[in-house]
């Protein structure tokens, strides 16, 4: 009895709530009990974290598995065990909402017949069904191909609710939103240097060595090289830092002027983010002076 005491308050510490529940299959006088979790609580944080590595790795892995297709040939089972990994922790996830608490009129509720019909009545549950949506039995018939997991994304407003946690309960908001603004940044450059490789590699341009040099647009081994060169163009013209090539086409003139313009946009929004942090910097430094000085 000492023993389970100890584990109940370990895991009230975490944010595990102990329900108890009488049953008419029980003894006169005996109780069963279960868990749920509290939505503010650290365990349910730190799952938010789990499952958001797997919405990063789905983030990071779908496009570049789709536009570099040739690397799947040789490590496809690696890529099963980790597809079917994060797919398993979406799963979990929807477990734990059916255990996981909600306010009501104030109120944390702890029954888990109403946590079980709020969550299923919730927008949040059929989000969650659709990211799991088989259209993996699609490889029987049109091969390996990653971008029939494109529903998996939809998740990352998992991510997003755990990043908007995270800055609100930390002693250092300015680094986590210069971190999010950066892993954004990165983020957005990845998909853009992979949908760049995707036209060249199909010629959609007539012209697959406007950017690579010849010996590299005829090598089709070296995935890494040709990662690093699309990511490295799609850098520079993004930044509009660069000498990028001169284009041939009309199609290639229209793709680097759409490219100058999502990289002008781009950066005024980043602008806007840095001067928030600055000035979120400036006031908590302002108000720790006026204290001081009252002091």
């Amino acid at each position: 009895m000492f023993q389970r005491k100890s584990i109940y308050r370990i895991l009230r510490r975490y944010g595990v709530r102990r329900v108890d529940s009488y049953s008419g299959r029980l003894r006169p006088g005996s109780t069963g009990w279960s868990f749920v979790f509290d939505p503010a609580g650290r365990l349910c944080y730190y799952w938010s974290m789990i499952v958001s590595l797997a919405c990063l790795y789905n983030l990071w892995v779908i496009i570049y598995r789709f536009a570099f297709r040739e690397i799947d040939a040789s490590t496809i089972i690696m890529w099963f065990c980790l597809d079917y990994f994060a797919d398993f922790l979406y799963l979990m996830d929807i477990l734990v909402h059916f255990r996981t608490g909600y306010l009501e009129d104030g109120v944390l509720q702890t029954d888990t017949a109403k946590l079980r019909q709020h969550y299923m009545n919730s927008t949040t549950f059929y989000i969650d069904l659709l990211c799991l949506l088989p259209l993996d039995f699609l490889y029987l018939s049109i091969g390996f191909n990653s971008i029939l997991r494109l529903f998996r994304l939809i998740k990352l407003y998992r991510f997003w609710a755990f990043m908007d946690r995270t800055e609100r309960h930390t002693n250092y908001p300015n680094f986590v939103r210069s971190s999010y603004l950066i892993h954004t940044l990165l983020v957005v450059f990845h998909w853009n240097g992979c949908v760049f490789h995707l036209v060249l590699k199909h010629d959609g341009f007539g012209s697959k060595n406007w950017v690579y040099s010849d010996s590299a647009a005829n090598d089709d081994t070296d995935h890494v090289k040709a990662y690093l060169q699309s990511y490295y163009w799609c850098t520079l013209a993004l930044t509009t830092i660069g000498d990028l090539p001169r284009p041939r086409s009309k199609p290639e003139y229209l793709f680097v002027i759409f490219q100058l313009l999502f990289g002008l946009l781009l950066f005024a929004s980043v602008m806007g983010h840095v001067a928030n942090i600055v000035t979120s910097v400036s006031a908590a430094r302002k108000e720790f002076q006026g204290k001081s000085e009252i002091d």
